[in-house]
């Protein structure tokens, strides 16, 4: 640990960088406190935690470990957004918060006393809530006195060898679910103009030799029909060859794959302005669309426009493909402010049963969680124009959420 006295430094510019830094801290600290008070006025009596409980009422939020509080989550949707964060982040930032304050008492101490910054704190508590109480305890009396010289491996050797101690079946669980971490992520949602998106995956050692072994003898047949890209673009290039092929595992007969619509808004009047995905919610340069379109294998499809201000609708409850179809584009994830959740449900914002219709202008996409909310508590909203909607919080807060595309705008003419 670096330790500073607290003579003024030389440099007025410097001291006044330290001077701002120390703010902060109090500021997070102030913050943090700020939460935990709002949590002692909001937390459930054992009476009210039992109706929480109950699948009718609002649901019981068990943030952070045993021990710590119950929370209702429609109030803490509230907070969540008082924050500044998602539901997920303000619901993840009061857990570790609750974590801290009523599990880790010597660390949280510490904190208090700007000795441990808050975000090195909340790392030990996102690690400790799967813990028993004893384990807890044990991790909080072992790493607080010396948090500011651990290295992270050793906090997590201390988090292990607690949960060994005091919780070995769940220690054998999560050695045995070590597997479940296996993922294949394309990042879809950060792509630009440059027509290119990110790629993560985590996979088993076997596969991830085979996939090597495919990726680099496909970079090899590029190079060998004549391909001058280099070896990381043939390798890139080869991942996206082996998708195209490989769209029904080898074990599958029969099919020939399936078909990717994508969603390109044009400017007919602007020939050179870039386009707007609507798959990914980003630009697209049009020579990146000519390109897909002249891909070899590719079958190229012209659909009718989708108008999004268009407003069908069914006598039914359930909407029709089409209508399902113009809600998505419009609205592309849940209508929460914050929210970006894909899985989502079509709520009508009048309810059916009040009236309301099966129309495009009257339903929205909401994930359960702020369906739920939605449609059991307080929370309220309107639709202003389509893909613009008002938000009322329980305790009236008030926040606009904007799903409408980005207009279009023409080049600038040179003089």
């Amino acid at each position: 640990m670096t330790t500073r006295t607290r003579t003024p430094s030389s440099d007025p510019l410097l001291e006044s960088v330290r001077a701002h830094r120390d703010d902060e801290s109090r500021a997070q600290v102030a913050k943090l406190n700020a939460v935990l008070d709002w949590a002692a006025v909001n937390t459930a009596d054992p009476d009210e935690t039992a109706a929480l409980l109950d699948p009718m009422e609002e649901p019981a939020l068990h943030l952070g470990g045993p021990g710590c509080p119950v929370i209702g989550e429609y109030a803490a949707l509230d907070l969540a957004l008082s924050l500044g964060m998602s539901t997920d982040g303000g619901l993840a930032y009061l857990g570790k918060a609750l974590e801290l304050r009523y599990r880790l008492p010597r660390l949280y101490a510490r904190v208090v006393k700007l000795e441990v910054p808050v975000w090195k704190a909340f790392r030990v508590a996102e690690h400790t809530m799967s813990l028993p109480a004893a384990g807890a305890t044990e991790v909080d009396k072992d790493i607080a006195p010396f948090l500011h010289t651990c290295s992270w491996a050793q906090v997590d050797r201390a988090v292990d060898a607690a949960r060994a101690k005091h919780d070995p079946d769940e220690a054998e669980r999560r050695r045995k679910k070590a597997a479940e971490h296996r993922h294949a992520d394309v990042h879809l949602g950060h792509a630009n103009t440059s027509g290119t998106v990110e790629m993560t995956a985590t996979l088993d050692l076997a596969d991830a030799i085979d996939l090597e072994a495919a990726l680099k003898n496909g970079a090899q047949a590029l190079a060998d029909l004549g391909s001058t890209e280099s070896l990381d673009v043939r390798r890139s290039q080869a991942l996206g060859e082996m998708g195209r092929q490989q769209l029904a595992l080898d074990l599958l007969t029969g099919g020939t794959g399936r078909g990717v619509t994508l969603y390109a808004h044009l400017d007919a009047d602007h020939p050179d302005l870039p386009g707007f995905l609507d798959n990914t919610w980003s630009p697209v340069l049009i020579e990146q669309i000519r390109a897909w379109c002249q891909q070899a294998g590719t079958k190229v499809t012209i659909k009718p426009v989708v108008d999004l201000a268009a407003d069908p609708s069914t006598e039914a409850y359930e909407p029709t493909d089409a209508i399902r179809e113009l809600v998505r584009l419009r609205d592309h994830t849940c209508v929460f402010p914050g929210c970006n959740r894909r899985r989502v449900d079509l709520d009508h914002i009048i309810p059916f049963t009040a009236g309301g219709p099966t129309s495009a202008h009257n339903l929205a996409m909401l994930c359960r969680r702020h369906h739920r909310a939605k449609t059991h508590s307080r929370w309220r909203y309107v639709m202003l124009r389509p893909g613009l909607y008002h938000w009322t919080s329980p305790t009236g807060a008030t926040y606009l959420v904007d799903r409408r595309p980005p207009p279009l705008r023409p080049p600038r003419r040179r003089p």
